[in-house]
């Protein structure tokens, strides 16, 4: 894979090339808005030759004669994600394709983001037709049971496998940092009503002297246990409780603070969309996207939340579940 994963110049195309990929084919992506992170083009550059990227501001002459011509020399099937929200250089690229007699198909990044990558496009600013907002609802009936179901059973395991946790912990954070040992914070949750988010703290008391802001992954607030608690996720486990007042699932959204939800929903499109479902302990966004904070990290991180909202299942619940213990066992937790 070639140079930078974001371009800084949008005049030219970005080309990323597979060293392993046998195959022939070729992707392309018009309009990008830098909705691909490095997971994604793991998965495409496994499965093409060649991961291209069409910024939504190149001048088209340059785009046929300069840019496409000599890719399409190299290839005959080529795969192309069309960005209609934002240009209509899929068209042009299309027609390229087919006076040339390449072989093409074309896909809506919405459709290509939910079958391929596992994930539900978000764009980055808000648009008229949005296929998601008519297809994203809540759970059935049997779907809640089933989900409620899982929550008792698999919390209450846990609760009785880590009480040894609950008192090493008591003991590590009095002798760190003298002080309350949990810590309670509102949160937003169902149908964006706050509840109170309990963990064990691992943060020194002044931590929010200066006011709200989000933990960063080598957060000089957090004292010695309490980076491993948060490597480990043991300063989850009083969620635990929460889970048994149906405050959150174990699997959901991670519930946010007030002020930072409000923040996201004036920037990204359908925020709002990850409170039908209750949030949860862990979740997709968390096992399937690093560490990040900020609004761009946001939409990616609801990308994977809309997914497990529509396509919930029996089998991706404990497919999460299994990544994060994963997580937990190599302390990349956060």
């Amino acid at each position: 894979m070639n140079t930078p994963l974001y371009p800084t110049c949008q005049q030219y195309i970005h080309r990323l090339k597979s060293k392993k990929s046998i195959s022939k084919q070729i992707i392309l992506f018009t309009g990008y808005d830098y909705f691909l992170q490095k997971h994604d083009l793991k998965v495409l550059l496994a499965r093409y030759r060649e991961v291209i990227l069409v910024p939504r501001l190149i001048d088209e002459t340059y785009l046929v004669k300069e840019a496409l011509a000599p890719i399409f020399e190299s290839y005959t099937d080529i795969h192309l994600v069309a960005n209609p929200e934002y240009d209509e250089r899929y068209r042009i690229i299309y027609e390229f394709a087919a006076i040339t007699n390449k072989n093409i198909k074309i896909l809506t990044v919405y459709d290509f983001c939910e079958k391929y990558l596992k994930k539900v496009y978000v764009p980055e600013s808000y648009t008229e037709s949005n296929p998601l907002l008519s297809s994203l609802r809540s759970r059935n009936y049997l779907q809640n049971l089933s989900k409620t179901f899982i929550d008792f059973s698999v919390s209450s395991v846990l609760l009785a496998v880590s009480s040894p946790l609950w008192l090493l912990s008591r003991v590590r954070i009095a002798q760190e940092s003298p002080g309350p040992i949990f810590y309670r914070q509102s949160r937003v949750g169902l149908n964006q009503e706050e509840f109170y988010c309990i963990k064990f703290r691992s943060m020194r008391l002044d931590a929010e002297a200066a006011g709200a802001q989000f933990s960063s992954k080598k957060d000089k607030r957090v004292f010695k246990y309490g980076a491993f608690m948060r490597a480990t996720r043991i300063d989850e486990l009083p969620q635990l409780l929460s889970v048994f007042r149906g405050e959150i699932s174990l699997v959901g959204p991670r519930p946010e603070r007030r002020i930072f939800t409000e923040s996201f929903e004036e920037v990204i499109p359908h925020y709002s969309s990850r409170h039908i479902i209750k949030p949860g302990i862990t979740g997709y966004a968390q096992v399937m996207y690093p560490y990040g904070a900020g609004a761009k990290d946001a939409r990616h991180k609801l990308m994977y939340d809309l997914y497990y909202i529509k396509n919930w299942t029996v089998g991706l619940e404990f497919k999460i579940i299994w990544k994060t213990v994963l997580t937990v066992l190599n302390y990349k937790g956060y």
